[in-house]
Protein backbone atom coordinates (compact mmCIF):
# COMPACT_ATOMS: atom_id res chain seq x y z
CA UNK A 1 0.00 0.00 0.00
CA UNK A 2 1.50 3.37 -0.96
CA UNK A 3 0.47 5.12 2.29
CA UNK A 4 1.56 3.19 5.36
CA UNK A 5 -1.12 3.42 8.02
CA UNK A 6 -3.20 1.73 10.70
CA UNK A 7 -6.71 2.19 12.11
CA UNK A 8 -7.97 2.48 8.53
CA UNK A 9 -11.23 1.48 6.85
CA UNK A 10 -11.09 -1.27 4.22
CA UNK A 11 -13.78 -2.55 1.86
CA UNK A 12 -13.95 -4.71 -1.27
CA UNK A 13 -16.25 -3.80 -4.18
CA UNK A 14 -16.25 -4.89 -7.81
CA UNK A 15 -12.99 -6.80 -7.65
CA UNK A 16 -11.08 -3.94 -6.03
CA UNK A 17 -10.05 -3.13 -2.46
CA UNK A 18 -10.52 0.38 -1.08
CA UNK A 19 -8.23 1.61 1.73
CA UNK A 20 -9.73 4.70 3.33
CA UNK A 21 -8.44 7.20 5.93
CA UNK A 22 -6.57 6.02 9.05
CA UNK A 23 -3.50 7.15 10.95
CA UNK A 24 -0.04 7.62 9.39
CA UNK A 25 3.33 8.70 10.80
CA UNK A 26 2.30 12.25 9.87
CA UNK A 27 -1.10 12.04 11.58
CA UNK A 28 -4.72 11.45 10.58
CA UNK A 29 -5.27 11.07 6.83
CA UNK A 30 -8.15 11.33 4.36
CA UNK A 31 -6.34 9.38 1.63
CA UNK A 32 -8.23 6.81 -0.46
CA UNK A 33 -6.16 4.19 -2.29
CA UNK A 34 -7.54 1.40 -4.46
CA UNK A 35 -5.91 -1.97 -5.04
CA UNK A 36 -6.60 -4.16 -8.08
CA UNK A 37 -5.40 -7.71 -7.29
CA UNK A 38 -5.62 -8.77 -10.94
CA UNK A 39 -3.04 -6.17 -11.98
CA UNK A 40 -1.31 -5.96 -8.57
CA UNK A 41 -1.67 -2.18 -8.86
CA UNK A 42 -2.53 0.63 -6.44
CA UNK A 43 -4.21 3.83 -7.65
CA UNK A 44 -5.44 6.97 -5.89
CA UNK A 45 -9.10 7.86 -5.36
CA UNK A 46 -10.83 11.02 -4.16
CA UNK A 47 -9.95 11.88 -0.57
CA UNK A 48 -12.53 11.33 2.13
CA UNK A 49 -14.01 14.74 3.06
CA UNK A 50 -13.41 14.21 6.80
CA UNK A 51 -10.02 12.78 7.85
CA UNK A 52 -10.48 10.19 10.61
CA UNK A 53 -8.87 7.15 12.22
CA UNK A 54 -10.14 4.29 14.40
CA UNK A 55 -12.72 3.75 11.70
CA UNK A 56 -14.26 0.92 9.68
CA UNK A 57 -16.08 0.53 6.38
CA UNK A 58 -18.74 -1.75 4.95
CA UNK A 59 -20.03 -2.05 1.40
CA UNK A 60 -23.67 -2.12 0.34
CA UNK A 61 -23.93 -2.56 -3.41
CA UNK A 62 -21.33 -0.30 -5.02
CA UNK A 63 -21.27 2.17 -2.11
CA UNK A 64 -18.79 2.08 0.77
CA UNK A 65 -20.12 3.45 4.08
CA UNK A 66 -17.67 4.95 6.60
CA UNK A 67 -19.37 5.98 9.87
CA UNK A 68 -17.81 8.19 12.52
CA UNK A 69 -14.16 7.79 13.44
CA UNK A 70 -11.87 9.92 15.61
CA UNK A 71 -10.50 13.23 14.36
CA UNK A 72 -6.95 14.57 14.70
CA UNK A 73 -7.61 15.50 18.35
CA UNK A 74 -8.88 12.00 19.13
CA UNK A 75 -12.50 13.20 19.38
CA UNK A 76 -15.17 10.83 18.02
CA UNK A 77 -17.35 12.18 15.21
CA UNK A 78 -20.94 11.53 14.10
CA UNK A 79 -20.43 12.14 10.39
CA UNK A 80 -21.28 9.28 8.02
CA UNK A 81 -19.67 9.55 4.59
CA UNK A 82 -20.41 7.31 1.63
CA UNK A 83 -17.99 6.61 -1.20
CA UNK A 84 -19.50 5.85 -4.61
CA UNK A 85 -17.04 3.44 -6.22
CA UNK A 86 -18.55 3.99 -9.68
CA UNK A 87 -18.10 7.78 -9.74
CA UNK A 88 -15.16 8.16 -7.31
CA UNK A 89 -17.21 10.66 -5.31
CA UNK A 90 -18.38 11.18 -1.72
CA UNK A 91 -21.70 12.14 -0.17
CA UNK A 92 -23.03 12.38 3.38
CA UNK A 93 -25.59 10.05 4.91
CA UNK A 94 -27.59 10.66 8.07
CA UNK A 95 -25.20 11.17 11.03
CA UNK A 96 -24.74 8.61 13.76
CA UNK A 97 -27.05 9.13 16.76
CA UNK A 98 -23.94 9.69 18.90
CA UNK A 99 -20.24 10.26 18.16
CA UNK A 100 -18.37 6.99 17.81
CA UNK A 101 -15.01 5.52 16.82
CA UNK A 102 -13.21 2.19 17.36
CA UNK A 103 -16.47 0.31 16.77
CA UNK A 104 -17.14 -3.03 15.04
CA UNK A 105 -19.02 -2.83 11.74
CA UNK A 106 -20.53 -5.24 9.27
CA UNK A 107 -23.16 -5.25 6.53
CA UNK A 108 -26.06 -7.70 6.61
CA UNK A 109 -29.03 -7.95 4.23
CA UNK A 110 -28.56 -4.44 2.91
CA UNK A 111 -28.13 -2.77 6.31
CA UNK A 112 -25.18 -1.68 8.46
CA UNK A 113 -24.70 -3.03 11.98
CA UNK A 114 -22.44 -1.00 14.27
CA UNK A 115 -21.40 -2.49 17.61
CA UNK A 116 -19.90 -0.73 20.63
CA UNK A 117 -16.89 1.54 20.26
CA UNK A 118 -15.58 4.65 22.02
CA UNK A 119 -17.87 7.64 22.61
CA UNK A 120 -15.17 9.99 23.93
CA UNK A 121 -15.58 8.97 27.56
CA UNK A 122 -15.98 5.21 27.70
CA UNK A 123 -16.33 2.00 25.70
CA UNK A 124 -20.05 1.44 25.10
CA UNK A 125 -22.47 -1.46 24.64
CA UNK A 126 -24.71 0.29 22.09
CA UNK A 127 -25.82 -1.36 18.84
CA UNK A 128 -27.01 0.78 15.92
CA UNK A 129 -28.50 -0.36 12.60
CA UNK A 130 -28.54 1.83 9.49
CA UNK A 131 -31.05 1.37 6.68
CA UNK A 132 -29.85 3.12 3.49
CA UNK A 133 -33.33 2.94 1.96
CA UNK A 134 -34.70 5.32 4.60
CA UNK A 135 -31.39 6.94 5.60
CA UNK A 136 -32.11 6.23 9.27
CA UNK A 137 -30.31 4.78 12.28
CA UNK A 138 -32.14 2.72 14.91
CA UNK A 139 -30.92 1.34 18.22
CA UNK A 140 -31.06 -2.41 18.84
CA UNK A 141 -30.40 -4.74 21.78
CA UNK A 142 -27.07 -3.81 23.43
CA UNK A 143 -24.03 -5.95 24.07
CA UNK A 144 -23.47 -7.23 27.62
CA UNK A 145 -20.21 -5.34 28.12
CA UNK A 146 -18.72 -2.20 26.62
CA UNK A 147 -15.80 -2.67 24.29
CA UNK A 148 -14.01 -1.05 21.41
CA UNK A 149 -11.61 -2.35 18.77
CA UNK A 150 -13.72 -5.50 18.32
CA UNK A 151 -14.60 -6.91 14.89
CA UNK A 152 -17.87 -8.17 13.41
CA UNK A 153 -18.85 -10.50 10.57
CA UNK A 154 -21.90 -12.53 9.49
CA UNK A 155 -21.98 -16.31 9.58
CA UNK A 156 -25.19 -18.09 8.63
CA UNK A 157 -28.11 -16.00 9.81
CA UNK A 158 -26.29 -14.40 12.73
CA UNK A 159 -23.62 -11.77 13.36
CA UNK A 160 -20.49 -12.50 15.37
CA UNK A 161 -18.73 -9.80 17.40
CA UNK A 162 -15.28 -10.96 18.45
CA UNK A 163 -12.40 -9.66 20.57
CA UNK A 164 -11.94 -6.03 21.49
CA UNK A 165 -10.50 -3.86 24.24
CA UNK A 166 -12.27 -2.70 27.41
CA UNK A 167 -9.77 -0.05 28.52
CA UNK A 168 -7.70 -2.48 30.56
CA UNK A 169 -7.01 -5.55 28.46
CA UNK A 170 -7.50 -7.14 25.05
CA UNK A 171 -10.44 -9.51 25.10
CA UNK A 172 -11.07 -13.11 24.08
CA UNK A 173 -14.82 -12.44 24.04
CA UNK A 174 -16.97 -14.03 21.33
CA UNK A 175 -20.65 -13.14 21.15
CA UNK A 176 -23.36 -13.88 18.59
CA UNK A 177 -26.19 -11.51 17.69
CA UNK A 178 -29.42 -12.72 16.09
CA UNK A 179 -30.89 -9.82 14.06
CA UNK A 180 -34.28 -11.53 13.86
CA UNK A 181 -34.77 -11.70 17.63
CA UNK A 182 -32.35 -8.96 18.76
CA UNK A 183 -30.82 -11.40 21.24
CA UNK A 184 -27.25 -12.29 22.19
CA UNK A 185 -25.50 -15.57 22.94
CA UNK A 186 -21.94 -16.40 23.89
CA UNK A 187 -19.63 -18.43 21.67
CA UNK A 188 -16.28 -20.06 22.45
CA UNK A 189 -13.65 -17.45 23.35
CA UNK A 190 -10.61 -16.70 21.24
CA UNK A 191 -7.41 -18.47 22.23
CA UNK A 192 -5.74 -15.12 23.01
CA UNK A 193 -7.06 -11.62 23.57
CA UNK A 194 -7.25 -9.53 20.39
CA UNK A 195 -8.00 -5.82 20.18
CA UNK A 196 -7.87 -4.17 16.78
CA UNK A 197 -8.37 -7.41 14.86
CA UNK A 198 -10.06 -8.06 11.54
CA UNK A 199 -12.85 -10.63 11.21
CA UNK A 200 -14.07 -12.09 7.91
CA UNK A 201 -16.20 -14.99 6.71
CA UNK A 202 -15.05 -17.41 4.04
CA UNK A 203 -15.85 -21.06 3.34
CA UNK A 204 -18.43 -21.15 6.13
CA UNK A 205 -15.87 -20.20 8.78
CA UNK A 206 -14.70 -17.04 10.54
CA UNK A 207 -11.10 -15.85 10.42
CA UNK A 208 -9.73 -13.56 13.14
CA UNK A 209 -6.68 -11.75 11.75
CA UNK A 210 -4.26 -9.62 13.77
CA UNK A 211 -5.02 -7.79 16.99
CA UNK A 212 -2.89 -8.23 20.06
CA UNK A 213 0.33 -6.62 21.12
CA UNK A 214 -1.08 -4.25 23.74
CA UNK A 215 -1.73 -6.69 26.60
CA UNK A 216 -1.37 -10.02 24.78
CA UNK A 217 1.22 -11.57 22.47
CA UNK A 218 0.22 -12.35 18.89
CA UNK A 219 1.65 -15.68 17.77
CA UNK A 220 -1.01 -16.81 15.31
CA UNK A 221 -4.35 -15.99 13.72
CA UNK A 222 -7.48 -18.04 14.40
CA UNK A 223 -10.28 -19.78 12.50
CA UNK A 224 -13.74 -20.45 13.97
CA UNK A 225 -15.96 -23.43 13.15
CA UNK A 226 -19.55 -22.84 14.25
CA UNK A 227 -20.45 -26.53 13.87
CA UNK A 228 -18.47 -27.45 16.98
CA UNK A 229 -17.97 -23.94 18.43
CA UNK A 230 -14.17 -24.12 18.32
CA UNK A 231 -11.24 -21.93 17.31
CA UNK A 232 -8.15 -23.36 15.63
CA UNK A 233 -4.75 -21.86 14.90
CA UNK A 234 -3.89 -20.24 11.56
CA UNK A 235 -0.48 -18.89 10.63
CA UNK A 236 0.32 -15.19 10.78
CA UNK A 237 2.86 -13.21 8.73
CA UNK A 238 3.63 -11.05 11.79
CA UNK A 239 4.19 -12.07 15.40
CA UNK A 240 4.25 -10.09 18.63
CA UNK A 241 1.80 -7.36 17.63
CA UNK A 242 -0.27 -6.51 14.59
CA UNK A 243 -2.91 -4.02 15.59
CA UNK A 244 -5.70 -2.62 13.43
CA UNK A 245 -4.90 -3.83 9.92
CA UNK A 246 -7.64 -3.62 7.33
CA UNK A 247 -8.99 -7.09 6.51
CA UNK A 248 -11.39 -8.06 3.70
CA UNK A 249 -12.38 -11.05 1.58
CA UNK A 250 -12.27 -10.94 -2.20
CA UNK A 251 -13.51 -14.12 -3.87
CA UNK A 252 -11.57 -16.93 -2.10
CA UNK A 253 -8.76 -14.79 -0.69
CA UNK A 254 -8.38 -12.87 2.57
CA UNK A 255 -6.41 -9.62 2.26
CA UNK A 256 -4.78 -8.06 5.34
CA UNK A 257 -3.41 -4.58 4.66
CA UNK A 258 -1.53 -2.07 6.80
CA UNK A 259 -1.77 -1.93 10.58
CA UNK A 260 0.69 -1.27 13.36
CA UNK A 261 3.64 -3.42 14.47
CA UNK A 262 6.22 -1.17 16.15
CA UNK A 263 5.53 1.24 13.27
CA UNK A 264 2.86 1.99 10.68
CA UNK A 265 2.77 -0.69 7.99
CA UNK A 266 2.33 -0.67 4.23
CA UNK A 267 2.21 -4.45 3.87
CA UNK A 268 -0.39 -6.20 1.74
CA UNK A 269 -0.75 -9.88 2.60
CA UNK A 270 -3.07 -12.38 0.92
CA UNK A 271 -4.23 -15.55 2.66
CA UNK A 272 -5.34 -18.20 0.20
CA UNK A 273 -7.94 -19.73 2.48
CA UNK A 274 -9.37 -21.92 -0.29
CA UNK A 275 -7.70 -24.22 -1.01
CA UNK A 276 -4.05 -23.47 -0.20
CA UNK A 277 -4.20 -21.75 3.19
CA UNK A 278 -0.97 -19.80 3.10
CA UNK A 279 -0.10 -16.12 3.56
CA UNK A 280 1.78 -14.53 0.66
CA UNK A 281 2.89 -10.93 0.07
CA UNK A 282 0.99 -9.67 -2.98
CA UNK A 283 2.20 -6.10 -3.39
CA UNK A 284 5.79 -5.00 -3.17
CA UNK A 285 5.07 -1.26 -2.86
CA UNK A 286 6.48 -0.05 0.45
Amino acid sequence: MPTRRAYLALAAVGGRIFAIAGQTPEGITAVVEMYDPEDDLWTRGSDKPTPVAYVSAAAIGTDVYVPGGCDAEGVPTQVVEVYDTLTDSWREAHPLPEPRCAYALTAWKGELYLFGGWDGERYVTTVYVYDPRTDTWTERGPMDTGRGFAAAAPLGSRLYVVGGYDGERELTTCTVYDPATETWEECAPLTVGRGGLGLVTIGGQLYAIGGGGRTSYLGFNERYNSADDTWSIVETPLVGEWRSPGVVVLETTIYAIGGWSSDYLSLNQAYEALPFRIFIPVSQQQ
